[in-house]
């Protein structure tokens, strides 16, 4: 069997079996023992709650080395929806183009990987570093996985110089950073009254509508110039308990803001609360941060190994990815910021994630592999 032919079949195992956000425990298994069986590595499941479960491998040299390598991704996804024309969890090929929920986000990136480290099995003994997989669960959602993972490598790092490629489907451009993100609850208080008399009370829906209105007015112009991360409503409500004519005195809204690396969370909330003040001026407002909250995070072109990559793969296959800080966030965002773990997006070139016309190429899996074992050779053998 030819390893694209195996590629395409271990991704259709791994499309096969449904691995959704929070229940990702039998695909973290078959991951498991395929690191266990057919790369001979040490392995460890590790439950992060219910049936949500990392996955982790790794080689150890004999002698301690002063680098490490960890290759992996997140292994869930997000649901299906009602839209799809075919069985998600079937892979269909239509010419280049490999359809299945998760094929391209990110389970095609995964098997590529694995074959990689099939590849450089006989070779184990002569690298340079000890070489990890770390296969997280809960990326699509609260990244629950990347926060455990990055706990349970507390001290095994042992001064490292550790650097993670997750296989994530960025091929043409090569994700060195990542804008952050906070979730926001806004909370307005007004004041009861007639609703005949609107002026006889602080309407909390009018104090709401005006304070979300100052933001785009304020922040609209700054993000069209880039100059800051977007912002998005998620979702308003009033507790208003059926009709009845009085004046409503709550409103609340959830609020996602994306964070540029040189934004922070204080200051939006700050401003949040100067434009109430300004534009607003009745009722008060309380600003919350919710679950999730990531950390942007940036690497310079100069750092070595985006040097060193980028330099291999301009040099040996005239490939010259841009290198691209991503508006929305990753896993790479945790790792990053809680571990200083040097995090780089590069995988198979993948389409439409997160929709029902999902796909990645097969012929960038089989590049992808002649790239990234290629280059592990030059780096770490």
């Amino acid at each position: 069997m030819t390893e694209i032919i195996e590629c395409v079949e271990l991704l259709r195992q791994m499309v096969a079996i449904p691995s959704e956000s929070g229940h990702e425990a039998a695909l973290a298994a078959f991951i498991e023992t395929f690191l266990r069986e057919e790369l001979g590595m040490q392995t460890q499941l590790h439950q992060i709650e219910g049936s949500s479960c990392n996955v982790t491998g790794c080689w150890e040299t004999g002698a301690p080395t002063r680098r490490r390598l960890i290759l992996g991704g997140h292994i869930d996804t997000v649901p299906p929806t009602s839209r799809w024309r075919t069985d998600p969890y079937q892979l269909v090929q239509r010419g280049d183009e490999l359809h299945g929920l998760g094929a391209a986000d990110m389970k095609g990136g995964l098997a590529a990987q694995l074959l990689v480290l099939k590849r450089l099995k006989g070779e184990r003994e002569r690298l340079d570093a000890a070489v990890a997989f770390a296969g997280l669960a809960d990326e699509e959602r609260y990244s629950l996985g990347a926060h455990a993972y990055a706990e349970w490598m507390k001290g095994r790092l042992s001064g490292q110089e550790t650097v993670f490629l997750m296989g994530e489907p960025h091929y043409d451009n090569i994700v060195t950073g990542a804008a952050g993100k906070v979730l926001l609850s806004l909370h307005v208080r007004g004041r009861e009254g007639h609703a005949a008399v609107p002026e006889s009370g602080v309407n909390a829906i009018d104090c709401l509508a005006a304070l979300l209105e100052a933001v785009r007015a304020e922040y609209g112009p700054r993000y069209q110039n880039g100059l800051c991360g977007s912002w998005c409503c998620l979702k308003i409500e009033s507790g208003y308990p059926g009709y009845r004519l009085t004046i409503p005195e709550s409103c609340s809204c959830l609020l996602n803001k994306q964070l540029l690396p040189t934004e922070d969370v204080e200051g939006f909330c700050q401003d949040l609360q100067r434009l109430y003040q300004e534009k607003v001026g009745a009722g008060t407002l309380t600003v919350r941060r919710e679950i999730p909250s990531y950390p942007a995070y940036q690497l310079e072109p100069s750092q070595k190994d985006v040097a060193a990559l980028t330099t291999f793969l301009r040099e040996q296959f005239r490939h010259e990815p841009e290198l691209r800080t991503n508006q929305s966030v990753s896993d790479g965002n945790i790792l990053y910021n809680r571990l200083q773990i040097p995090t780089i997006l590069f995988g198979p070139h993948g389409v439409a994630f997160h929709t029902e016309e999902e796909y990645v190429l097969k012929s960038s899996l089989a590049q992808y592999m002649e790239e990234l074992s290629g280059y592990i050779c030059q780096e770490y053998l």
